[in-house]
């Protein structure tokens, strides 16, 4: 029972918003010792798990080169930029974050992820997108744009994974119905999402619009009048 502190570790970790892999690191040690796992098993088994997953290196990679530039000024100029673009709101940059998204996710492009991409860089060019008609960022607004990002996350993942024809959900289908007595190609998966996903898009940017709209007209009434 005592290996489960690596668990405990992690929720703590998180908890206090500290850094992700530094936590992980500490609560593979803490399990490590724990369990009785020397240190020559524990290598082999990362060693292994990493061989076996090795395209994580290049969200491992993107994680390193976004601290590296976010340390080194990246949120200012994303702020400084998105002020320069007139007419363009918070809603609107989430809406087309959501649809990129997508995107990215059908051609197994892993470069927009929460921590790699939205944190660093599209957070501070939402905020900015508020701050440049010369409001502070309400609270709840901020909260609810975090929110958003994290809905477009999931809705992008969940609808934009079964429209690449090697992927594991698409396999599972196919399988699962083929166990039943329907043999179906993946394509033919592919072909009925291609529909559902571009509905779910559709929905997802609407709905990401009209709640961004309500916070806007709650807390910055005459921001488009500022616009204009």
């Amino acid at each position: 029972m005592l290996s489960l502190l690596g668990v405990v570790v992690v929720i703590i970790g998180f908890a206090l918003k500290l850094e992700p892999i530094a936590i992980i690191v500490v609560s593979a040690i803490v399990t490590a010792v724990c369990g009785g796992i020397n240190v020559v098993d524990l290598l082999t088994s990362v060693g292994t798990t990493f061989v076996a997953n090795r395209n994580q290196l290049i969200t491992i990679i993107l994680m390193i080169l976004t601290g590296t530039l976010e340390k080194n000024g990246l949120k200012e100029a994303g702020a400084a930029l998105i002020r320069k673009a007139k007419g363009l709101t918070s809603g609107v940059l989430i809406a087309i974050w959501n649809i990129i998204d997508e995107i990215c996710i059908i051609f197994k492009i892993p470069i927009t992820g929460i921590p790699t991409f939205v944190r660093p860089v599209l957070m501070p060019m939402t905020l900015g997108a508020i701050t440049s008609h010369g409001y502070d960022v309400a609270p709840e607004h901020e909260e609810t744009i975090k929110a958003l990002y994290g809905k477009g996350s999931n809705m992008a993942n969940f609808f934009g994974q079964c429209l690449f024809a090697a992927n594991s959900s698409v396999l599972l289908i196919q399988s699962t119905l083929a166990s039943i007595g329907y043999e179906v190609d993946v394509m033919q998966i592919v072909a009925v999402q291609i529909p559902v996903a571009l509905f779910a898009m559709l929905v997802n940017a609407t709905q990401t619009l009209i709640v961004d709209g309500r916070m806007v007209k709650k807390y910055y009434p005459d921001m488009k009048k500022k616009a204009a």
